[in-house]
């Protein structure tokens, strides 16, 4: 059978009304953002560009087709 214990309580604390004598401060914080306008399309491309993210294209074994490859148009 499991053992039973008895509950314990803490020691009874004298309360007086200046212990519920409190201050509530809230804040705010306010911050404005503002967004340029939207990148022209050439802007787009320059960012592009600069990020190096086409670079893969500069790797030989990208480098697939030939002239021979596919049809004249």
């Amino acid at each position: 059978m499991p053992e039973t214990r008895e509950l314990e309580f803490p020691p009874p604390v004298s309360v007086t009304e200046e212990d519920f004598e409190t201050e509530t401060a809230y804040f705010r914080v306010h911050t404005t953002i503002s967004h340029p306008s939207d990148a022209s399309l050439d802007d787009q491309m320059n960012i592009i560009e600069a990020s190096g993210t086409l670079e893969f294209w500069e790797h030989p074994e990208e480098d697939v087709y030939s002239e021979k490859d596919g049809d004249a148009v």
